[in-house]
Parts: C-alpha cells; structure tokens; sequence
C-alpha cells in the first residue's frame, strides 16, 4: 500500500455531521448578507424584480436536484471538483478545484465587510485598525470552531441559523397586515422591456443563491451522505428561495419599489415604520449574525474543498492532515491564512472601491462550476444509458439556466475567471509534477 494510502488508513473518525446540522449548513452559507442587500437592488426593477427572485430560484433548485442525481447515482461524492475530475481527468478536475477554491475564499472578505459595516450600526463607528481586528478575529474564532471537528461546526451553525431564520419569519407576518397593493402597479422601470428587466433581475437575485452546492463537500464526514446530503441541499436552497422571494414581497408591499432602491437598510425601515422608534441598532445586529454564520459555513467549506481535493491527490496530501477532532487541520489554517491577506487588500486603494462588482464576478465564478456539475451528469446519463426521462428533463433545464445565466452576464464578469485560471497555471504545472513523483515512487 502507498504511503499516502497509509496515511489516510490511519485517520480515525471521531464524528460525523447528521442531517439537520447539514441543512442548517447548506441555509447558512445562501442565507446571508444578500437577504439585507438584495431587495433594495431588485427595486431598481419594480415589481418584475419578484420575478427575477422567481427564476433565479427555480433555477438554483433544479440544479441542486442535479447534484442530488450525482450524489445518490455515483461511486463517490464530494463536490463539482470531485465529479469533474471524476468525469472530465485530472486536467479539468484540478482547474475546477482551484476555481471553486478560490470562490470560496473570494466570497469571505465581502461577507465579512457587511457583517463589520452593521456591527458599527450597534457598537459604534471603528477605526480603520479596530475594522480589520474584528474582521481578522470574526475568521480566527470560526477557524477555531471548525477546528474542533465537523459535529462542532454543524450544531454552530444550527443554533445561528435558527437565530437567522425566526426574524425572517416574523418580520413579514407582521408587515402582510400593511401591504399596500398599489406598490406594485409599476411593472417595470421606465423604458425597459419586461424580458430585459426579469434577466437582469434573474441574475442579480441568483447571487442570493450561491453556495447551494456546499452540502455536497463534507460527504465523507456525514452521516448516511447517499439520503441526507441530497435531501439537505434540495430543502435547504427551497427554504432560501421561499424566505427570500416572501421578504423581498413583503418590503415591496411596504416601501415602494422607487423610494426602496434608494434605501441602504430596508429591514430597519420596515421596523420603524410598522413600531416607530429606533431599530437600526437591532437590525444590524441581527444582520452581522446573519453574516456570520454564513461565514461560518463558507470556513467550513473552505476547509473541505482543499482536503477532499488532497483525498483525490488534486492537491497535497498535506491538505488532508486532520487534527485530533478529525477536522481538516492544514486547509483550515491555510483557508485562513489566505483571507487575512485578502482582507488586507481589500483595503488598499486598488481594491476599496471595486467590492460590490466582485458579486457578479462571483455568480459567473459558479455558475462555471454548475455548469461542469451539469455537464458531469449528462455524460453520466449518456454513458450508462439512463431512459429516465424525468432526469433529461431536470438535467436539461439546469443546462438551459446556466447558459442563460452565462449569455446574459456582462463581458467584464469574465474575467474573474480568466483570472483565477491563469493564476491556477502555474499551481497546475507544480502539481502535476509532484504527482508524477509521487506515482512512480509508488510503483
């Protein structure tokens, strides 16, 4: 036996992850800064901007039944990184690791920004230096979480995210009792076509839905993965899209669309025009935890994408070293490493200014990776001959999303990605070669 295969042989399994722990992972890392950011944005787009919330989710679920149809009909699961290089070689499957690694690491600093910007809303404003000691000790202290093994970092993120979900539950109930339905008798925004306006929104929205594949990273570390793992993504991202599209109604029926875009806060708004008083202090609280286990869930990602990378020696094996509770120590350490160092440029001129676009970089980022997840269970269809035609139809539909999605994204998104794959050249050529090495001395 290889050493490697020796090393992973003697990894013993302290705990495993069950499936309400998952489901609150999966919500966790979709349900974050983009349900306070979002509804203004799609006021812009009046009331089709409802719409966009629509297809923007119905195209997340169906492609979260595509990786259920990967998870339950393949020998291994873990992630698009795993299917790719499982259905595409190891060329593929190491530039869509490095591309979902790196999302993954993209998408930290602008929930940790948010999270800090309504902080002060509570505390008080912080200095520069005081800003990026909260923001360094919000990643160190869900480091350390997810350090102490994945049933740790799971009933963390079950108690944040009950914590995230009740406010959005209640918050609307309360305002269905003063939706004004005149609100919505502006249908689109003043010379543009309804098909323009609900792709825009359509794309806007799916940002909202970003991390819908993460359930599938831990299968390793889950328990029964074949039942819980498609069952935790396909109702997780269901109840994401619900509690965003009956929020998003419920501030249009209070805050018309027009006066709504121009509003930074529109939860806080809805607080003091429903009771009175002063609520920014709450809603920014609620806010920065919201964030914050969202964090939570993209920490724990992180760690999981490099050491299921590592287990199919896409990465080092190094990456596959787990501590005392079983958790990815390395790629948990390295993950961290990498997003103090993003949060340092984020802060420098070059960058200060250029964050809010980093969203739409970071759909199309994805929408890249569901895409090579779709096209893995095409082939996976096609070579064993599947006559389900339920699962053409699904399959089919995803595909047709993620090229709408990709069509109607602005040329400038693109290169984000071209980006990460040029930066992913040389890590490429460097690993190849210590595979090479590393097989001929198992022979």
């Amino acid at each position: 036996m290889s050493s490697y295969g020796s090393f992973m042989d003697t990894q013993v399994k302290k705990s495993k992850m069950g499936f309400w722990s998952l489901l609150s992972i999966v919500i966790g890392a979709q349900l974050g800064a983009s349900i306070f950011l979002l509804p203004s944005q799609l006021a812009q787009y009046r009331t089709l901007g409802l719409c966009g919330w629509m297809v923007g989710g119905m195209g997340a679920i169906l492609l979260t039944v595509v990786f259920s149809f990967l998870c339950t009909n393949t020998a291994k699961a873990g992630g698009p990184h795993i299917y790719a290089r499982m259905f595409f070689g190891d060329k593929v499957g190491f530039f869509i690791t490095w591309i979902f690694w790196c999302g993954a690491w993209a998408c930290n600093p602008i929930l940790i920004a948010t999270a800090v910007n309504y902080l002060m809303s509570f505390v008080g404003d912080l200095s520069q230096a005081q800003k990026i000691m909260c923001e360094i000790a919000m990643v160190f202290s869900l480091t350390y979480v997810n350090l102490r093994g994945v049933k740790t970092t799971g009933i963390f993120e079950m108690t944040l995210t009950t914590f995230k979900v009740l406010p959005l539950i209640i918050i609307p109930i309360l305002a269905f009792q003063h939706i004004n339905m005149e609100n919505f008798k502006e249908i689109t925004p003043a010379g543009m076509p309804p098909s323009e306006t609900i792709i825009k929104a359509a794309i806007l929205s799916f940002w909202g839905f970003v991390g819908l594949e993460g359930g599938t990273t831990p299968a390793g570390d889950v328990n029964n993965p074949k039942r819980n793992i498609p069952l935790a993504i396909i109702l997780g991202t269901s109840i994401v899209a619900i509690i965003s599209l009956v929020n998003t109604f419920a501030i249009f029926g209070i805050i018309s669309p027009a006066e709504l875009e121009n509003i930074g806060a529109p939860f806080a708004q809805i607080m003091l025009r429903l009771f009175g008083g002063s609520y920014d202090k709450i809603i920014g609280l609620i806010t920065f935890i919201m964030c914050y286990g969202s964090l939570n869930a993209w920490v724990f990602f992180s760690g999981q994408i490099a050491k299921t990378a590592a287990e199919e020696k896409i990465f080092p094996k190094c990456f596959a070293k787990r501590n005392k509770y079983d958790a990815p120590n390395t790629a948990l350490w390295t993950a961290f490493i990498g997003t103090v160092i993003i949060l340092f440029l984020q802060k420098s001129p070059l960058f200060e200014d250029k964050i809010g676009k980093f969203l739409d970089m970071s759909v199309l980022i994805y929408i890249v990776l569901y895409t090579v997840a779709v096209l893995c269970y095409f082939k996976f269809m096609v070579t064993g001959k599947t006559k389900s035609i339920a699962k053409w139809i699904i399959t089919s539909l995803a595909m047709v999303f993620c090229i709408f999605i990709i069509y109607n994204s602005e040329l400038i998104d693109f290169s984000a990605v071209a980006i990460i794959l040029i930066l992913g050249i040389p890590a490429y050529i460097s690993w190849r070669r210590g595979y090479k090495t590393s097989t001929r001395t198992e022979l």
